[in-house]
């Protein structure tokens, strides 16, 4: 599917698109209008170290940024949010209280960003300050307690090597060496002791917004719709390339390109002027036919029934005889013939009379309602229609009628039944006749296969059932 028939099925189903996007877009501005509103507060968190002052020992920068997201991960734990619950009074438990807000580190080296969100703009600020506070104080306790345990852990070794020195002579080479391990141990405990702590600190106080930042009705809304529009129409689109139905639509190239034939008319739903002027184009493009000559003898045929085959049939008729010229329509479906009691004429004698020897004018059949045009009805029911269609009989009552200005034979549905295959073959023209609602693609080309094999000249394609506006303009391409 290129690019002109993506752009046709949006067209097509311009007013489908437009409801399910409209509705959905009411939808949502009516559930964003009545949700709760959430409002933000923002507090902005310094991580220094003690020694932060001192530039022979302070902390670089690589290490404030490893310490900032290492700080970040513990705010993000139920023993931050459970501190901060506890501080600040908070309604939620501990994981009800992670929900309500998120620490990230910001591009500035050592800052973390607590955003914390709640119903109001004064629960927001209290669950920003008491995260910033509880933060604070895991960190703080985090880090005495590893330097506590350090300590506890070079003193019980300082004790060891004091109570094995007292087992050996002082001044001894063992004592000298229990001497030195002392003296670095005790460095060691020393600097531990005086070992600074990397602090929070709170370098902006918590703020909350003014005003909510969800819902906003109108922003939801707006972008739900335009959501639903696009996806809607690439679903119809989607939907078009995979499906086996012919669209409904007025563009003639579409059906050409899936028939090969050109679109003699396309006849609109209903009744009225539009339908009387599609058939007098159909009337006069099978005149202006190119290649083909003006065709004598038409046969009328469609891959199923229900397509209006038998209405296309008596209309165009109908139209030939509107200009004086002298009509015949026969009615060759001798399965379930219609156009007797459309046209309330007599049913016999017919058409399988006339095949079984009987005299012709006996057979035509004056229509009341339409002067100059003669019906020759389907007769009485027969058995082999497929061998009385495909005879020479058939041919003989064709050429019998030579004084007619035009022969229109409507046929039984072609996939069904092989007499249509078999009157068409005999005909000067034949046209199927497709239905804008319900024809599927495969049926369609496998009929126009079908005729084509038979020997019928098929000169083009009439769509029923279409839907037409005052602008559309019948007719077809030649080419």
């Amino acid at each position: 599917m290129d690019l002109s028939d993506h752009l046709r099925v949006v067209v097509a189903n311009w007013w489908r698109i437009l409801l399910v996007a409209a509705v959905v877009g009411v939808g949502t501005y009516a559930w964003s209008n009545n949700a709760d509103p959430v409002f933000t507060a923002e507090s902005l968190l310094s991580v220094a170290g003690d020694d932060v002052l001192d530039p022979q020992t302070s902390t670089t920068q690589d290490q404030l940024a490893f310490r900032a997201e290492y700080f970040a991960e513990i705010g993000m734990t139920s023993t931050v949010a459970g501190r901060a619950a506890e501080l600040e009074q908070l309604p939620y438990s501990d994981e009800e209280t992670l929900d309500h807000y998120s620490i990230v580190t910001t591009d500035t080296s050592g800052l973390l960003l607590v955003r914390a969100s709640d119903n109001s703009p004064e629960e927001a600020e209290s669950v920003a300050r008491g995260v910033a506070g509880a933060l604070g104080d895991v960190v703080n306790e985090d880090q005495a307690t590893a330097r506590q345990e350090r300590a506890d852990q070079i003193e019980r070794r300082i004790a060891a090597i004091e109570d094995a020195m007292s087992q050996v002579a002082e001044g001894s080479t063992e004592w000298a060496a229990y001497d030195q391990a002392l003296a670095v141990n005790n460095a060691a405990l020393i600097d531990v002791q005086s070992q600074g702590f990397f602090r929070i600190s709170v370098v902006t106080q918590a703020l909350a917004s003014t005003t909510p930042v969800s819902p906003r009705p109108g922003r939801d809304a707006t972008l739900f719709f335009l959501v639903a529009f696009i996806v809607t129409a690439e679903g119809l689109v989607v939907a078009r390339a995979f499906s086996d139905r012919l669209a409904r639509t007025t563009d003639a190239a579409a059906v050409t390109e899936l028939t090969g034939l050109p679109v003699l008319a396309m006849v609109p739903r209903g009744i009225g002027p539009d339908v009387v002027e599609a058939f007098r184009t159909l009337r006069t493009n099978l005149m202006l036919l190119e290649g083909a000559g003006r065709p004598r003898t038409v046969a009328v045929v469609s891959p199923q029934s229900g397509f209006g085959k038998s209405f296309v049939s008596m209309n165009l008729a109908e139209a030939a005889a509107g200009v004086d010229a002298r009509v015949v329509l026969i009615d060759a479906d001798l399965r379930r013939p219609v156009l007797h009691t459309r046209l309330r004429c007599n049913r016999e004698p017919g058409l399988s009379e006339v095949l079984r020897g009987g005299d012709i004018a006996e057979s035509l059949h004056a229509v009341p309602s339409v002067p100059g045009l003669r019906l020759i009805p389907s007769g009485a029911t027969t058995g082999d229609t497929v061998g009385m269609l495909g005879g020479r009989a058939f041919r003989q009552l064709l050429d019998g009628l030579d004084a007619a200005d035009l022969v229109v034979i409507d046929t039984p549905p072609g996939a069904a039944y092989a007499d249509a295959l078999a009157v068409a073959a005999q005909c000067d023209a034949a046209i199927i006749v497709l239905d804008a609602r319900s024809t599927r693609r495969r049926p369609a080309k496998t009929m126009v296969a079908a005729l084509e094999r038979t020997g019928a000249t098929v000169v083009g394609a009439v769509v029923n059932s279409t839907r037409l506006n005052r602008r559309d303009t019948y007719g077809y391409e030649r080419t």
